[in-house]
């Protein structure tokens, strides 16, 4: 048999095995919770499986004693979430009632099952009360990560007991304490010609980085927007364009002679009227004229705190764009001209874009790179 084969046989085997798993395994590793969920779902497509049957008379008896055990020695803790723990262990011993009440043969093996239904409410309460006090004692340290951590308290209590005292508002308060706020800066002043061009390139670069990132504690903010909403910074971005050219031309015009031998120069007709080719050698002269427009510059990224003005990251984005035009003349048999000579002598003399319109080809691929950089910045702040 081949060795695929092999272990192919020997996948679909474990995963029978698995799918048949009676619990005994997860009973002698102490996880009483899952030795009785495995029986359960033996029992359900196998009620005479003795094994089963075995297992959950002993698995469900042992989480009954284990997990009351627990909830007395939480209780006792000064843990500062024990009743949300409390809470996690009543869910689960009512879950393993339900799943035994729903499975005629694990019932006969351990009735009467026992559900906690009063407890697990007194214990929601207690709950509730706690991590709300714990969410409220978090937002007095003013620390972003405390907000963030009494963000998911009460969101709990929010889904747990919706319109709890003042939870809502609590919350708000959180996100917005928890928000890194950032202020995008405009790029500076670069001449009256670009400026149309500048707030192009700024307005596509802030609307990729504020509508696509991934970070909820984030916000992102134009400094005219921050200054009228009076929003104070936590951090600054600024950005701007060194080492900046636009238009610089090149030129470069080269005279060169073509030589092609053993080509078809005519033919004769030999006495017997035979017509032969006349071999030879043809030359053509061509001028060729090269033209490179070359517009270069380093976009500059700098990330700040506020108000101290900490570099937290600076980073250089170089960019170029070439704009070319190759055109050729050329005198005598243009069979002597190589191939991409001859496609020059069908090209023309052609203007450039408009300086502009240069920009734009160059700093559109900047503004790419930025926009990356700064949202994998601020993708797990």
């Amino acid at each position: 048999m081949k060795r695929s084969s092999v272990l192919t046989v020997f996948a679909i085997l474990f995963i029978i095995i698995s799918s048949c798993s009676t619990g005994k395994n997860a009973l002698k590793k102490g996880d009483y919770y899952e030795a009785t969920i495995q029986s359960v779902n033996r029992l359900r497509s196998n009620p005479d499986s003795k094994n089963a049957r075995e297992t959950i008379e002993q698995s469900y008896p042992m989480a009954l004693d284990y997990y009351r055990q627990k909830v007395d020695e939480i209780l006792k803790s000064s843990s500062p979430d024990k009743y949300l723990s409390v809470v996690d262990i009543y869910k689960k011993l009512n879950t393993l009632a339900d799943e035994i009440s729903r499975c005629p043969a694990a019932l006969n093996q351990v009735k009467p099952v026992v559900y906690f239904h009063d407890q697990l409410s007194k214990a929601l309460e207690m709950a509730i009360s706690e991590q709300y006090n714990s969410g409220v004692q978090l937002l007095r340290s003013q620390s972003i990560n405390d907000a963030r951590t009494a963000i998911e308290k009460f969101e709990w209590v929010k889904n747990a007991k919706p319109g709890y005292a003042d939870v809502d508002n609590k919350l708000a308060q959180a996100i917005e304490l928890a928000t890194i706020k950032v202020v995008i800066e405009p790029i500076p002043y670069m001449g009256d010609q670009y400026t149309a061009y500048i707030n192009r390139f700024y307005s596509k670069l802030y609307a990729d980085i504020s509508k696509n990132s991934r970070n909820r504690f984030v916000r992102f903010y134009q400094a005219i927007e921050a200054e009228q909403m009076k929003i104070v910074p936590d951090q600054i971005v600024s950005i701007q364009f060194v080492d900046f050219a636009v238009g610089n031309v090149y030129e470069k015009e080269t005279e060169k002679d073509y030589v092609s031998d053993s080509l078809v120069i005519g033919t004769f007709k030999d006495d017997k009227g035979i017509s032969h080719n006349v071999m030879g050698t043809v030359k053509a002269k061509a001028h060729i004229h090269e033209r490179e427009v070359v517009s270069r510059g380093v976009l500059n990224v700098r990330i700040t705190r506020y108000p101290n003005k900490t570099i937290l990251e600076n980073r250089n984005f170089p960019g170029e764009y070439v704009w070319r035009n190759h055109w050729a003349s050329f005198n005598g048999d243009d069979r002597a001209l190589p191939d991409d000579v001859k496609k020059m002598t069908k090209s023309r003399q052609t203007l450039p874009p408009l300086p502009q319109d240069l920009f734009v080809l160059f700093s559109d691929p900047l503004a790419s790179n930025a926009s990356s950089f700064i949202k994998n910045y601020y993708r797990n702040k």
